[in-house]
């Protein structure tokens, strides 16, 4: 597998000021100014989020404000979720307006991949909009940055949406789709979720060939919510670094949304990473998000970590990270805990970049 630098190698990416954007509050201009210089070298990316509840709200794009969140943050890239188990779990609401209520479903064939394509395309209509920019190769975002653009990468939490059929796959990576989350809250026809109660089990033939698939196409593999069998047998098979996108770890709160220490080595052994998020519900505040982030630096290296919010996809956020969603907190945090210049953009994205160049290059 081929080494790639964390940071950028075009001497055309230019300081990003964010003009015009309100910063975060409580950063002082200093610690601003020196999260910004760091972002001039390095992609700060969030590798899940769930940006204007665009995936279960009846949205017809993301909303420009919501953009500008990440903008003032001074981030480059975010990887946009279509939880496509919704189909079989209710909890979103149709184009016309009706809502589906919280149940258990069996829906019709094609209903799933419907659905996730539905939604897909009101990422495309904010594209269109030039609202964001369509992060479909890295290159894409690189330029975006020039112009101080925020790109969106398209991906699925779950991949119910393909009912089994590769021939779906091919026909949401030729809409844009760049990551696959293969589980979400269901076990489905590649593997096994993770969420209580614990279902054993590993990756499926369907599952293989999904992965073999990604790995061809240059799709990223994240494998968020899958139980520990399909995480080792995706780590077996997968010939690319893989993404376990948004959680926390074990060692420091034991709960079903997290990896342990043997998955973290296993995670970074294949070269990939992990993202924490800032879920108030088993992490209090930044602070705390940060011990969560250097336990993985510790078990697994710097350059195996990063930022996973899952924003608007949860109920309550981490102190100091909040609903607004402050992320220069988290490198704030990091600064004042002495880490490098490049090691805060490593956890900032850069390390998710990487990954993304690598899988990019080896489609």
């Amino acid at each position: 597998m081929r080494s790639i630098n964390a940071g950028l190698t075009i001497a055309t990416v230019s300081l990003i000021t964010a003009a015009g954007c309100d910063s975060p509050p409580g950063i002082p201009e200093e610690m601003r100014a020196k999260i910004a210089a760091i972002n001039a070298t390095y992609v700060f990316a969030d590798v899940h989020s769930h940006l204007s509840r665009f995936h279960r709200e009846n949205v017809a794009n993301v909303a420009a404000e919501e953009i500008e969140i990440y903008r003032s943050n001074h981030f480059d890239l975010v990887v946009a979720n279509i939880s496509s188990d919704m189909a079989y779990f209710g909890k979103y609401t149709n184009r016309d307006g009706t809502y589906v209520e919280d149940g258990k479903y069996k829906p019709e064939p094609g209903e799933p991949f419907r659905l996730a394509t539905d939604r897909l395309e009101r990422l495309h209509r904010t594209f269109e909009l030039g609202i964001a920019v369509h992060a479909s190769e890295p290159a894409d975002v690189l330029r975006a940055r020039t112009r101080n653009e925020v790109s969106i990468m398209p991906a699925l939490e779950g991949a119910d949406a393909l009912e089994g059929k590769i021939e779906n796959l091919y026909a949401m990576h030729e809409n844009g789709l760049r990551l696959v989350q293969l589980l979400h809250f269901r076990n489905n026809e590649l593997g096994h979720n993770q969420t209580h109660p614990y279902s054993p089990g590993g990756l499926t033939p369907f599952g293989h060939q999904v992965v073999q698939e990604c790995n061809r196409l240059g799709l990223i593999i994240d494998l968020a919510h899958s139980n520990h069998e399909t995480m080792m047998d995706v780590l077996e098979l997968s010939e690319d670094p893989v993404l376990f996108s948004h959680g926390g770890v074990k060692a420091l709160f034991e709960q079903d949304r997290a990896v342990s220490d043997d998955e973290i080595m296993a995670i970074a052994g294949n070269g990939g990473m992990i993202g924490i998020w800032p879920h108030g519900r088993y992490i209090a505040d930044v602070k705390t998000m940060v011990d969560f982030i250097e336990h993985v630096i510790v078990v697994g290296g710097i350059d195996h970590v990063g930022i996973g919010s899952d924003l608007r996809g949860i109920s309550s956020y981490s102190k100091g990270f909040d609903k607004s969603a402050n992320f220069l907190a988290i490198a704030a945090e990091l600064i004042d805990r002495g880490y490098s210049d490049e090691d805060v953009g490593k956890v900032m994205g850069a390390n998710f970049f990487r990954i993304w160049q690598t899988v990019a290059d080896s489609g």
